[in-house]
C-alpha cells in the first residue's frame, strides 16, 4: 500500500509526501526545509527517508525549501528542463543531484514509478505528476494550471487518488483586493483553476475510477475551504455520484494537520 499526505497546500507553500515500501518522495518543497522536516517527523516519517523531490515548476511557493532540504539529506531533485532553468534563475543552485525529466515520460525512484504531464501555467515548463506504486496504485498531483487539457484529463482518469487544484472562487476574486492585472492572470488560460472549472472535471474522474480526491492549492484571499468543497460536492451530486460511496473528498489545508492516508 502507498502512503499520501498533503503537508502544505496553497499560495503560501506546497509540499506533498508520497511513499511505498522503502521509497519516499516529495512533490514540491515550497516551504522551508525546517518546516518540512517538522511536518514529516510529526507523522513519524524520517526526513532522511526522502529519496527525491519532484518539482512542478519554479514559483517560490513550490521550490523555496528545495535547495536546503536536498543538500541536507542528499536526495535527488527532478523537474523539466524549463523548470530547472527557472530554478537556477531564482537562485536555487543546480548540481549533480538535479536532473531534467524532459526527455523521459516515466522514471523509477526506488519502488515508485513517476510519470509527468505538461500543464498550462505562466512559467517555462510546468508539469503534474502521476506516481505508480508496486501494487499499481496511481496517485496524481495536479495544480497550477489555467485550464484542463485533454491530455491532463486522460492521465488523471483511472487514478486511485487525485490532488486537483481548486484555487479560487471567481466572484470572490473579482470582488477582492487583487489588482486587475493579477485577476486577469489568475483567470487566464495560464493561471489557476477555479472551483467551478475544477468541479466540471470531478464527475468524469469519479466515473473513471478515481475514488479519493483532495482539493488543493486554495487561495487564502479568494477562496474558502467550505466553498470549494460544496462546489465540488454539488457537481458530483448532480452527476449522480454519492459521497463516501463512490468517492471520498477532502480539502488540503495551507498548513496541514492531517494524518498520512493509506491508499
Amino acid at each position: 500500500m502507498a502512503k499520501f499526505c498533503s503537508l502544505f497546500s496553497g499560495s503560501s507553500g506546497n509540499c506533498t509526501y508520497i511513499s511505498a515500501n522503502n521509497t519516499g518522495i516529495l512533490i514540491d518543497a515550497g516551504v522551508s526545509a525546517k518546516r518540512i522536516e517538522t511536518a514529516l517527523m510529526e507523522r513519524n516519517v524520517a526526513p532522511s527517508s526522502i529519496q527525491a523531490i519532484f518539482v512542478t515548476h519554479e514559483h517560490s511557493d513550490h521550490i523555496c525549501g528545495v535547495r536546503v532540504f536536498a543538500k541536507k539529506y542528499g536526495c535527488e531533485v527532478y523537474g523539466t528542463s524549463g523548470t530547472l532553468t527557472g530554478m537556477e534563475d531564482n537562485g536555487v543552485i543546480l548540481n549533480d543531484h538535479y536532473h531534467s525529466i524532459s526527455s523521459e515520460k516515466t522514471l523509477a525512484v526506488g519502488d515508485l514509478e513517476i510519470a509527468w504531464i505538461r500543464t498550462p501555467h505562466d512559467v517555462l515548463e510546468s508539469c503534474a505528476y502521476v506516481v505508480q506504486t508496486p501494487d499499481e496504485r496511481r496517485i496524481a498531483v495536479a495544480t497550477d494550471m489555467g485550464h484542463i487539457t485533454g491530455e491532463i484529463k486522460a492521465v488523471l482518469s483511472g487514478c486511485d487518488y487525485v490532488l486537483l487544484e481548486s484555487n479560487h472562487d471567481e466572484k470572490m476574486l473579482k470582488a477582492g483586493p487583487y489588482p486587475p492585472f493579477l485577476q486577469k492572470r489568475i483567470l487566464g488560460p495560464l493561471g489557476h483553476l477555479s472551483n467551478d472549472t475544477c468541479s466540471t472535471l470531478l464527475p468524469e474522474l469519479v466515473k473513471s475510477g478515481v475514488s479519493q480526491i483532495t482539493l488543493g492549492h486554495l487561495s487564502q484571499q479568494n477562496n474558502k475551504p467550505t466553498l470549494a468543497e460544496q462546489t465540488a460536492v454539488n457537481a458530483l451530486e448532480e452527476a449522480g455520484c454519492v459521497r463516501d460511496t463512490d468517492y471520498r473528498l477532502s480539502v488540503a489545508k495551507q498548513i496541514s494537520d492531517s494524518p498520512i492516508i493509506w491508499i
